[in-house]
This record gives C-alpha cells, sequence and structure tokens, in this order.
C-alpha cells in the first residue's frame, strides 16, 4: 500500500464528488477552462502538442498552431471531467448527449454475425463513445484499456466505464478474449492511435512513418470482423454526434501480412482525415513520433522554415 496512491485517491473522490453536483454543461466548461489553464500557465506537454502541430501542418502560422493547441487541452480537460460525471450519468442522458450519425450502417454489419470491431482514437469524447453504443445502439462491447496507474482510482474508473454493459479487459490479457467475443458475433472497442513498439508494421501518419499497432487488422482479418471506425465530435451545444466510417476490406482476401499492412495503412488513413477536419478534436500531447528517426525529423523540421 503507497501512501501516495492514497492520497491521490482521496483527492481524486473529493473532486469528482464536487464535478457531480454541478450541471453537465457548466462540467464540460469547468474541464475546458483547466485545459485552457494547464496550457496557458503551466505549459504542460505545450512544446510537445506544439511541435507535433508544426510538422503535421507546415503550412499553418504560430497563431493557428497555437489556436488549435489551445482547444486540444480544453478537449481533453472536457473529456476528463466528463469522465468526473459518469456516476450522475443514465441511459437518458447518454442518449441526450451522444447521437449516431449512421447507426443503420453498424446495426446491419452487426447482424451478419461475425463480430464487429469498434476503432477509434483519442478524439473527441472517447470516453463517452464508448457509453454510447451499449446505451445508443445496444451493442456491449469487450474494450481494451491499459489499466491507471493508481489501483484505487483504477478499481473506481473501471466500475464506471462498465456501468452500462461494457467489459474492460487490460492489453495483455485480451487476445484470447478477443478472438472469442468476436467468434461468439459480439463487439470489441480498440483505440489503436498511439505509439506502438518499433517492431510494429511502420506506417504513414502525417507526412511521416511510425511503428502502428497491427492487432486491430489482424483482428479483422483472422475472424472476418469489420473494422468500424467511430469518432465523436463535439456539438456546439456539448453533446456529441458520432460518425462511423467502416474500414474498406472486401477486396482483401484472408489473413496475410501483407493484407494486414494495407489494412492498417487504410484505418490510419481514415483517423488521419477526421483529425484533420477537427485537429483540436486530438490528443496531440501524446508524443507519437518519438521513433521517427532524428534525421527524418531534421528533414522536416528544415522543409518547415
Amino acid at each position: 500500500m503507497k501512501i501516495g496512491h492514497i492520497v491521490e485517491y482521496i483527492v481524486f473522490q473529493v473532486v469528482a464528488g464536487i464535478v457531480r453536483i454541478l450541471p453537465f454543461r457548466f462540467v464540460q466548461w469547468q474541464g475546458g477552462f483547466l485545459g485552457e489553464i494547464t496550457y496557458s500557465v503551466f505549459g504542460f506537454r505545450r512544446g510537445v502538442t506544439l511541435d507535433n502541430l508544426r510538422h503535421a501542418f507546415p503550412e499553418k502560422s504560430k497563431e493557428e498552431l497555437d489556436h488549435i493547441a489551445r482547444g486540444v487541452f480544453k478537449n481533453i480537460g472536457i473529456t476528463l471531467f466528463e469522465l468526473l460525471y459518469f456516476p450522475r450519468l443514465t441511459l437518458e442522458r447518454i442518449r441526450e448527449v451522444v447521437h449516431f450519425k449512421n447507426p443503420e450502417m453498424i446495426q446491419s454489419l452487426y447482424k451478419r454475425g461475425r463480430g464487429i470491431i469498434f476503432l477509434s482514437a483519442h478524439f473527441g469524447s472517447w470516453e463517452l463513445l464508448a457509453q454510447g453504443t451499449p446505451a445508443c445502439l445496444g451493442l456491449p462491447s469487450l474494450n481494451i484499456a491499459k489499466p491507471q496507474s493508481n489501483p484505487y482510482v483504477d478499481r473506481v474508473v473501471h466500475q464506471w466505464r462498465t456501468s452500462f454493459g461494457n467489459t474492460i479487459i487490460p492489453m495483455d490479457l485480451s487476445i484470447r478474449e478477443i478472438l472469442k467475443t468476436l467468434g461468439n458475433g459480439g463487439a470489441v472497442g480498440m483505440i489503436a492511435d498511439q505509439t506502438a513498439a518499433k517492431e510494429n508494421i511502420w506506417i504513414e501518419f502525417f507526412g511521416r512513418k511510425v511503428p502502428t499497432h497491427q492487432g486491430p487488422a489482424v483482428f479483422s482479418l483472422k475472424t472476418g470482423a469489420p473494422l468500424i471506425m467511430l469518432f465523436s465530435v463535439r456539438q456546439p451545444n456539448g453533446s456529441y454526434m458520432i460518425y462511423s466510417e467502416e474500414v474498406p476490406a472486401s477486396d482483401l482476401n484472408g489473413y496475410t501480412e501483407e493484407n494486414v499492412v494495407e489494412l492498417t495503412k487504410r484505418h490510419v488513413k481514415i483517423t488521419e482525415k477526421y483529425i484533420r477536419q477537427y485537429p483540436d478534436h486530438w490528443m496531440w500531447t501524446h508524443k507519437r513520433w518519438k521513433h521517427v528517426p532524428d534525421s527524418e525529423l531534421d528533414s522536416v523540421s528544415t522543409e518547415s522554415v
């Protein structure tokens, strides 16, 4: 038992308790304000964020990049405070906040009985998106998530994330359960936009090749489960529109290394498309390009000057 974990847990519960007595829209405003303060005053990950943005959007001015970066921090703050608000959310409330653009397409693919893989990114409100599949579509999913470093906080967050029927499992224990779930025609939820080990396949993302998780493509090709990309876009009233897009795979004949690379390229391309449309919705604070060779970074930096 670590004293630090206990202190963190107490602070976490106090903050969560305060958040939950407030109206939902004010909670979102609070989260955005916290993100703005974190960016402007404390500067946490500000350098990483701006560096990532400069390489991704070399055509944009410093003012434009700064505006996007502020939006990124606000989005993260909003998502965090929405998570703290989860115990107050009912099915009816989630259905008021989360709306799927094309639910018929998802339901039709699910009814084929081959299972379905929901693939997203740290984009918009990924936490509310995960709650939306059981609440709005009636499709609880097996979601792969990294446990929190604090076991007491992790236990509480796990309870919140599973309150509407989803199941959460850590990545290192997930392979057998994923195959079992898809084999039974169930749904699996994944987020695959963060840094992978160098041994993974290298896929171009915003003009630079980076090691990319190949799991989503492998599971899809081995089981025949379609890959459905989901992205939550925040609306002016604080609700979310969920855009869905199937990753085309009808021309890929089964599981091969070449097909895994091609399918991964396709879902990464779709992810990049939505990030370009809503750049402040993605978590640019992550060191996504840390494995890019220095020579390539120097080349990109020189070209953008």
